[in-house]
This record gives structure tokens, C-alpha cells and sequence, in this order.
């Protein structure tokens, strides 16, 4: 994961300030490379939180990088596990099950829907086909179809909603420092 896509995800909590040593060592491992980083990265992440944060915020400064505001660090996060998904690392349902919860629910899209849900970010139709696979999931032993097994139609939503995923993704074009 970069150092970016790390900020994003400390942005909506996904991730906590003493975490961020063991971040920032990483990010020295990837090439990058300031002062404040060097500092962070060699902290405990038993340090006190002030000095944490302070050589967290220095390390921002020079390399400058904002910390992203939520919405963006959301969409942000959000696209780091689509990456996860493409790569093959996480499956279809489960990896857009955490980009719902969390990624997109650390930001409240759903009130900027106009007529479907996450329609603001161009995720609505994902998201349909992650809710009728979901309630595909959830429907036992009752068969969806007479020509079609349940696990037929599973395959043929996941590879869809992969489909989808991938424009959606392409689609956002995050910034990438």
C-alpha cells in the first residue's frame, strides 16, 4: 500500500496514529524519503501521540501532501481495496462489502444521492448489483430462476459487478503522490 493510500485510509479512521510509525517505515522502504519521515519511522508505536502526530504533520509539510478531507480520503480508500480485489487478493462480494463499510459509509454519500444510492460518486450501479447479490446470498435453498442455478447467476453477478468495479474505479482517477 503507498504512503497516499495510507493517509487516506488514517483519514477515515480506518487506520490509527500509532500506526503511522510502522507506516512511515514503509513509506522509507518504497523510496520515499524526508527528514520527518526518517524520525516517524523509527518511533514506537508505544510513543506518546503528540510526538506522533507532530513528526506525522512535519512529514506531511515536506512532502506536501494534505491530508486528504473525507470525502476524498473515502473515494480514496475506496479504490485502494478495488485494487485488492483486481490483484486477486480479496473476493468480489467481500472486498465491495468493505468498500462499502469501510470506505464509503466513513462518509455520508447516501445523502448526496439524487436517485439511487452512492449515485454522487458513480458507484450506484456496483452497488445494486452488491445488494441483489447479497439478497441472492441470503435466499437459502429458494431458486432466483427456473433455467438458472443460484450459483450460475452468483457467477455471472460477481463477474459484473467486477466489470463494474473496474470502470467505476478508472472512472474516479485518485491523485497519487
Amino acid at each position: 500500500m503507498t504512503f497516499r493510500q495510507n493517509i487516506s485510509k488514517f483519514a477515515i479512521g480506518e487506520i490509527d496514529l500509532h500506526s503511522m510509525p510502522a507506516i512511515a517505515f514503509q513509506a522509507l522502504e518504497q523510496g520515499l524519503d524526508t527528514p520527518s519521515l526518517r524520525i516517524l519511522a523509527g518511533l514506537s508505536e508505544d510513543e506518546n501521540e503528540y510526538v506522533i502526530r507532530q513528526y506525522f504533520n512535519d512529514t506531511l509539510k515536506e512532502m506536501s501532501i494534505e491530508l486528504p478531507e473525507i470525502r476524498q480520503a473515502a473515494i480514496e480508500a475506496a479504490i485502494t481495496i478495488a485494487g485488492e480485489i483486481f490483484k486477486g487478493n480479496q473476493k468480489i462480494f467481500e472486498g465491495v462489502q468493505d468498500i462499502i463499510r469501510k470506505a464509503l459509509d466513513a462518509f455520508p454519500f447516501r445523502e448526496e444521492s439524487k436517485h439511487f444510492c452512492y449515485d454522487s460518486i458513480g458507484f450506484a450501479k456496483a452497488f445494486g448489483l452488491f445488494d441483489t447479490l447479497e439478497d441472492l446470498r441470503d435466499s437459502g435453498s429458494t431458486r432466483w430462476q427456473d433455467e438458472k442455478t443460484n450459483e450460475e447467476l452468483e457467477q455471472e453477478l460477481n463477474a459484473e459487478l467486477l466489470e463494474e468495479l473496474k470502470f467505476w474505479a478508472a472512472s474516479m482517477k485518485p491523485s497519487n503522490p
